[in-house]
């Protein structure tokens, strides 16, 4: 009598075959735009919160009127006059953040504030626009103005980085403190209309 050879899959084999191609499915059709705009917007205000820090420490070492502000790149690299654009304006996607020095005595608190490296400005620091499709919403003052002791002598607000402007669920929140401090709040209700 010769063996008979059984050819075929058990029912253990086949149940298991068919959750590993479920987990597989579930992974590869996960829908990720969630996570990646919250990081971004994580991201972003994170590295708001360190150009802050650096404006600020910068102020108090150096002993010079430190301002933050939002201007047109190819002025500022141009080495060009720019006025400082209230932070933030309608057009996010197209002007940078940036920390200049100045002269408090060109520069009162309750005039436009103006780069000008004619007169000896320099830029130090910069951040690229927020992602296009994104918003960023400010509400302090145009600029944020840091004097020789570190402390901002412009009002202060909140920043507040909106990844998909049809859904606040990723919001998120960055708060400066008249000390010059600039926490990181997360999530937040806040919008940026």
């Amino acid at each position: 009598m010769k063996n008979a050879i059984q050819r075929g899959f058990t029912l253990l084999e086949l149940m298991i075959t068919v959750a590993i191609v479920g987990i597989v499915a579930t992974i590869a059709l996960w829908d990720s735009s969630d996570t990646l705009e919250s990081n971004r917007a994580e991201n972003y205000l994170l590295d708001l919160q360190r150009m802050i820090s650096f404006a600020r420490a910068k102020a108090v070492s150096t002993d010079t009127i430190m301002t933050i502000c939002r201007g047109w790149e190819n002025r500022i690299k141009g080495d060009q006059v720019s006025i400082c654009h209230p932070l933030p304006n309608e057009s996010n996607a197209e002007q940078v953040i940036f920390v200049f020095s100045n002269d408090e005595a060109r520069y009162q608190s309750n005039v436009f504030q103006w780069y000008e490296p004619y007169y000896g400005d320099e830029v130090y620091r910069m951040i690229a626009p927020p992602h296009k499709n994104d918003r960023l919403a400010y509400s302090g003052d145009a600029y944020i103005m840091f004097d020789t002791g570190g402390t901002i002598t412009t009002n202060v607000g909140t920043f507040v980085y909106c990844p998909n402007p049809d859904n606040d669920d990723n919001n998120k929140a960055l708060q400066v403190s008249k000390s010059g401090t600039a926490l990181y709040l997360g999530d937040t209700d806040l919008t940026c209309g």
